[in-house]
Order: structure tokens, then C-alpha cells, then sequence
């Protein structure tokens, strides 16, 4: 008597796996657009509640607060970088009241994820009490290797700030 034998065989298995092979070749590079995809909406998401903060503080406090590129030369005391560096909004931002951060900051943030940038805006930025700016303001965020997609925030000069896709060409 013959019993049967259930199973693959070894060249059903390599068919198999070859064919796995090449779905997860093609999924590869869209995970990664995704994946891009998500950090920058996530890091212009934080940005934009960040200067919507500022706006709302400077409203309810009727005085100035400002948004400043974080140095983070230092990460124990927290210290706006230098207004010319035209990467430092990169590397996180600190909103504060008045125009020059000596009085405990009112949100603190993290650095971008690697490889994006924030424009070359001048640090700081000083919503007034009426929760107005001096001037329109565009901060562009973008992926130095993916020109196609990214985000644009503006804040007009009556302070309302909008978020925006937009090519990084």
C-alpha cells in the first residue's frame, strides 16, 4: 500500500519565492515615496501647529511671540540659531514670547527628519499682539533628493497661516 505524500516540491517552493522576489522588487520603491510622503506632512503638519501656536499665544497674551530656527549646538539650553544660517529651521524651532528668547519657551521642536529642509526663511518670526506679521512669509519644505513633492507654508500678514503642497523644482 502506497501512502500519499502532500506538500511542494523543491521547484514549486524556488517558483514561489521567485515570484515573491520580484512583487516585493516592485513594491520596494513605492514604500519608500510613502514613507517620504508621511514625514513631510507629518513635519509640515508640526510646523504649522507651531505657527499657529505662536499666532494664538500672541492673540491671547496681546503681546509679541515669536518663531525661531533652534540651535542645536547646545541641547541643554534652548537658543535660536543664527538668522543667516539658511538651513537651521532643519534642525527644529522654539516659540517664545517676546523677540528675544530669554524666558522659558512655550514649544520646543524636534529636528526634521534627515535629508529635509525648511527653507532659508531669517529666524526669527514675531507674531503681534493682534496676531499679525510684519510681512507675508513662505517656508518651503522639501526632500533634497525628491523634487516633485513638498509643502508649502505661508503666513499672510494678518497672520493666518496656510499649508499647501507644491513641487520643490
Amino acid at each position: 500500500m502506497r501512502i500519499a505524500q502532500t506538500g511542494f516540491t523543491l521547484m514549486e517552493l524556488l517558483v514561489v519565492i521567485a515570484i515573491a522576489s520580484v512583487l516585493t522588487g516592485l513594491a520596494v520603491p513605492s514604500f519608500r515615496d510613502s514613507i517620504r510622503s508621511a514625514e513631510a506632512r507629518n513635519a509640515a503638519t508640526a510646523f504649522y501647529t507651531a505657527l499657529n501656536r505662536a499666532r494664538s499665544e500672541a492673540i491671547a497674551s496681546n503681546s509679541q511671540v515669536s518663531i525661531c530656527a533652534r540651535d542645536v549646538s547646545n541641547l541643554g539650553t534652548p537658543a535660536c540659531a543664527n538668522g543667516s544660517n539658511s538651513t537651521a529651521w532643519k534642525n527644529g524651532w522654539i516659540v517664545f514670547k517676546g523677540t528675544t528668547l530669554n524666558t522659558t519657551p512655550i514649544l520646543i521642536n524636534e529636528p526634521l527628519p534627515d535629508q529635509f529642509n525648511l527653507g532659508s526663511v531669517t529666524s526669527p518670526q514675531t507674531f503681534f499682539g493682534n496676531g499679525q506679521v510684519a510681512a507675508e512669509v513662505r517656508f518651503d519644505l522639501c526632500h533634497v533628493s525628491d523634487a516633485t513633492r513638498g509643502r508649502r507654508l505661508i503666513v499672510t500678514r494678518s497672520g493666518r497661516v496656510s499649508l499647501e503642497q507644491r513641487d520643490c523644482t
